[in-house]
């Protein structure tokens, strides 16, 4: 999911013409075991494509690969190419000691940056909501992707509150690579991870047994959703599940202030919410239906009143990309948005409900135009049609 992104990521990016800093927080060895390509050298292969295929009018922009890792760095610098090495540096130590400094003189150097900070931790102790906020006030943009190891966190918690799991800890935690038994005595650094403490009515509520730890794990995921929505616009995340009658592994969570940003990762995890349903969940086999990460159905009838539910609470006329990135941040990614422009805006245009407004209004032939996507000089702004 990450070179997916990457790669259309730094493509966007370069043609901003201000300097981008990346940086891997837990960067591994580069490779895994298998010899397969571990999240450094995905980056800057993505990087490598980006660059040579830059055409902008102006000179490239500069961009800073940083690769933060605590136990591996000399197996990491092995596994770097030299023409890798141009880009990227190595920084053997900590995340949490490491980052603050980093990004300080990244910031003094030039704030008029765009930051792209990629977190897949071990468990959950190396997080830091403080850091998060700040990114966007200091930089010209911020992005995040962080593997929320949200199971980890509640684990702790639980010590931390004295709670014991109903459920079957063998069950739960099976198969979780990342999982972390390290743990916290300190209410003040569980809120310094979750942003706040809202964690604790969760907790109470599991221990009065209002809820289960799956509706636990669910409730926390969407409350760190939103505490990051306080700095970040759009905030999307993925469970990930190897099958379909398993509850999430951990969540991949997004945040971003730009809406293309928005569009750009719903898309990615759209497909790979495909690959992991139909390739490993149904071992090939492609249903009917699309199915949502979580395994549900959403047909038809339900994506359009979805659609004309955020019509009608949005009061400007708003522009296409603008709107799907809105629907995402609202709803989560339910499907494609080929199918949100196709099976919901179109039918509420033909119906009347819509006005849609695109530029160029009619074709080199003279015709209305009717396309349904923005980019190569053509824009659509929708509104509510007015009665």
């Amino acid at each position: 999911m990450l070179g997916c992104y990457l790669t259309p990521y730094f493509a966007k990016i370069l043609h901003t013409r201000k300097p981008t800093l990346y940086v891997d927080g837990f960067a591994g060895k580069g490779k895994f075991d298998d010899g397969k390509n571990g999240s450094p050298l995905i980056a800057l292969e993505c990087l490598s494509g980006a660059l040579e295929r830059y055409k902008g009018n102006h000179a490239r922009p500069d961009v800073s690969v940083k690769f933060i890792e605590l136990n591996h760095s000399d197996d990491l610098l092995n596994n770097l190419s030299d023409r890798h090495k141009q880009h990227s540096e190595v920084i053997s130590g900590k995340f949490e000691e490491k980052i603050i400094p980093l990004l300080e003189f990244s910031a003094q150097k030039n704030k008029e940056q765009n930051v792209f900070l990629y977190i897949d931790p071990y468990g959950v102790k190396a997080l830091n909501a403080n850091l998060f906020d700040v990114l966007p006030s200091i930089f010209n943009s911020a992005e995040l992707l962080i593997n929320l190891n949200s199971w980890g966190f509640l684990r702790m918690v639980f010590a931390l509150k004295k709670t014991k799991f109903r459920e079957n800890i063998d069950e739960l935690f099976k198969d979780l690579d990342e999982y972390d038994k390290s743990t916290t005595n300190s209410v003040d650094r569980a809120n310094l991870i979750a942003g706040g403490d809202y964690w604790q009515d969760i907790v109470a509520r599991y221990k009065r047994e209002e809820i289960d730890c799956y509706q636990a794990e669910k409730e926390f995921a969407s409350k760190y959703k939103f505490r990051l929505r306080e700095k970040y616009k759009y905030v999307l995340d993925m469970p990930i599940r190897l099958k379909a009658s398993n509850h999430p592994k951990y969540r991949m969570v997004y945040a971003t202030n730009h809406p293309e940003g928005c569009l750009l990762m719903a898309e990615n995890m759209a497909s790979r919410t495909s690959f992991l349903i139909i390739d490993i969940q149904n071992a090939g086999q492609m249903s009917l239906f699309d199915k949502t990460a979580d395994n549900k159905i959403i047909s038809n009838e339900e994506l359009i009143e979805k659609v004309r539910a955020l019509i009608e609470s949005t009061t400007e006329p708003i522009r296409l990309n603008d709107f799907l990135a809105s629907f995402y941040n609202e709803y989560g990614v339910l499907c494609q948005s080929s199918r949100i422009r196709q099976n919901a805006l179109k039918v509420l245009e033909e119906s009347y409900f819509i006005d849609v407004i695109r530029i160029p209004a009619l074709t080199p032939t003279g015709k209305a135009s009717t396309f349904w996507s923005e980019g190569n000089g053509n824009t659509i702004t929708i509104k509510k049609r007015e009665l």
